[in-house]
């Protein structure tokens, strides 16, 4: 795994810096109308590297870091929304095949489709 300078643990600076505007974390997620149990992790740590910038490169600062931290958990969440739709998902016999008028994949599943092929 690549690392870079903004994967490195924070600076003292730099945790009192996030500490001093932790409430930003929930301040985004509610104006998304995300849970914060579910998403907190997720934008947690784009909220840090965020904070890593901040300091590393000060043309930033033309910008409020509110706006700086907001794109970062912005672009965390459109990630996990993206790998999200990549994973495998689950269905039950039961479901309504979508498109398919009223017809149930247990409706398509016969001896012969036992086995993937």
């Amino acid at each position: 795994m690549r690392r870079d300078r903004f994967s490195a643990p924070l600076t003292d600076a730099e945790r009192e810096f996030a500490a001093a505007h932790h409430y930003l974390i929930a301040k985004y997620l509610r104006k998304r109308r995300l849970p914060i149990d579910d998403w907190y992790d997720i934008v947690a740590f784009r909220y840090c590297r965020s904070v890593k910038r901040w300091f590393a490169i000060p043309a930033l600062h033309k910008h409020s870091f509110e706006i700086i931290a907001f794109y970062a958990m912005r672009s965390a969440i459109g990630h996990e929304y993206e790998k999200r739709k990549r994973r495998i998902k689950t269905v039950s016999l039961e479901d309504k095949i979508p498109g398919a008028d009223h017809l149930r994949y247990g409706d398509i599943a016969t001896e012969d489709h036992r086995f993937y092929r």
